[in-house]
C-alpha cells in the first residue's frame, strides 16, 4: 500500500486544496494530512477549530489527519517543515505531495541543495549582517528569486528537511494556480482571499467548510494580545523563541493601547517582518521558549490523530498524546471560540 502525505493548514480548505488531495490519491492508495492545529504559521488562530478542519479534509478525500504540534505549526518555515517531515518519516509514507509556485521539483531541489551547504549559509549570514531580510539574503546568496513566494520557500524547507533526516520519502510538487495573498481569483482562490472576503466562499470552497468558519476568532485574539504582552517581563521576553538582537525592547516599549495592528507596526523592522513579529507575539503569550523548541527537536514529534476515514485504521497504532504546548494553545483558542472539541477520535464514514 502506497501512502502520500500532505503538509497543510486548510485555513480554510478550498478547491485548490481539493486538487492536491485528488492528485495525491492518484499516485497512492491513501492520503494522510499533517495539519496545523488551532494556530497557524501566521501566528494567528485558524478560522475554524482544528477538529472541524480535519473533518473538512476527510470529506474532501483524505484518509487521516494528524496534527502538526503548535511548537512547529507556529514556527519559522525551517522548523515548520522539520516537524512535519519528522511526522511523515515516523508514519512511513511513500510520497510527500505539496504545492509550489514553481511546480518544478528539479529547480526546487537545486536551491535546497545550495541552502544545505555551509558555503551558502555563510553567505547568508554575511548578507543578514548587512541588514537584508532573511528572504532577501537567501535570494542574493543563491542567485535566484525562487524564494520570493511563500510556497516555494516552504517547498525548499521540506526538501532540506527530507535530506537532513535521510528520509526515503519521494517529494512531489504540483504548481499552485492561485496567488497566495492575492484577492484576485480565477479558477482557484487562496485561503487568504477566502478569510478576507466571505463573498468568495460560495464559489471557491465547500458548504460544510463555510458553515464552520468563525470570522470573530481572529478579531477576539487580536484584541487580547496587546494586554497579554504588557504582562511579560524583560527576563521572560529574552527566553522566548524567535527573540534576538534586542527585539524584546521594541515589544516592551511599544504603545499597547492602540490595538494589535498598531503594536505590530511599532515593533516590526526590515529584518523582522510582520509575520515574524506575529509569531513571536504568539510565542510570548504561550510562553514558548527557545529551550522548548530545542527540546522538541531532540525528541520524536508527537503524532495526534484528529480525524480518520472509518475504514482506514492501519496507522492508528502510531498515535501519541499532545504536548503541553499544544494543550496550552488549545485552551487559549477555546477562550475565543464557542466550538466544543469532540471527546473521542472522529471516525468519518464516507458514502462513495
Amino acid at each position: 500500500m502506497k501512502i502520500s502525505a500532505i503538509i497543510c493548514e486548510f485555513n480554510p480548505l478550498h478547491s485548490g486544496h481539493k486538487r492536491i488531495i485528488d492528485y495525491a490519491k492518484s499516485i497512492s492508495d491513501k492520503v494522510v494530512c499533517i495539519m496545523s492545529g488551532n494556530f497557524t504559521q501566521r501566528g494567528l488562530p485558524a478560522c475554524a477549530e482544528k477538529h472541524q478542519r480535519a473533518k473538512h479534509a476527510i470529506l474532501a478525500g483524505a484518509d487521516m489527519v494528524v496534527e502538526l504540534p503548535t511548537i512547529y505549526a507556529t514556527a519559522s518555515a525551517e522548523n515548520f517543515a522539520y516537524g512535519a517531515v519528522d511526522i511523515a518519516n515516523q508514519l512511513g509514507v511513500d510520497y510527500l505531495v505539496f504545492g509550489s509556485e514553481s511546480g518544478c521539483i528539479e529547480d526546487l531541489q537545486a536551491v535546497a541543495s545550495k541552502l544545505s551547504s555551509e558555503e551558502y549559509n555563510e553567505k547568508i549570514k554575511e548578507l543578514l549582517k548587512k541588514g537584508n531580510s532573511y528572504p532577501k539574503a537567501v535570494a542574493l546568496a543563491v542567485g535566484s528569486d525562487i524564494l520570493d513566494t511563500p510556497n516555494n520557500m516552504l517547498a525548499i524547507e521540506y526538501l532540506k528537511a527530507l535530506k537532513a533526516t535521510n528520509s526515503t520519502i519521494t517529494p512531489v510538487t504540483i504548481q499552485r494556480e492561485d496567488n497566495y495573498n492575492s484577492q484576485q481569483t480565477n479558477q482557484y482562490a487562496s485561503s487568504s482571499a477566502l478569510r478576507k472576503n466571505p463573498q468568495l466562499r460560495q464559489d471557491f470552497t465547500f458548504d460544510n467548510v463555510t458553515a464552520d468558519i468563525d470570522d470573530q476568532v481572529e478579531t477576539s485574539f487580536c484584541n487580547y494580545i496587546p494586554h497579554a504582552l504588557s504582562t511579560i517581563s524583560k527576563q521572560q521576553w529574552m527566553q522566548i523563541e524567535g527573540v534576538t538582537e534586542g527585539i524584546e525592547n521594541r515589544f516592551i516599549t511599544a504603545n499597547k493601547s492602540n490595538g494589535y495592528d498598531a503594536l505590530l507596526e511599532q515593533v516590526k523592522t526590515k529584518r523582522y517582518t510582520r509575520a515574524k513579529i506575529q509569531r513571536i507575539a504568539l510565542n510570548a503569550v504561550l510562553s514558548i521558549t527557545q529551550n522548548d523548541v530545542n527540546t522538541a527537536k531532540q525528541n520524536p514529534t508527537e503524532i495526534v490523530v484528529l480525524a480518520i476515514e472509518e475504514s482506514f485504521t492501519q496507522l492508528l497504532y502510531k498515535c501519541t498524546s499532545a504536548s503541553a504546548v499544544t494543550k496550552n494553545a488549545d485552551a487559549l483558542y477555546s477562550s475565543f471560540s464557542k466550538v466544543t472539541p469532540p471527546q473521542k477520535l472522529q471516525k468519518i464514514k464516507l458514502f462513495h
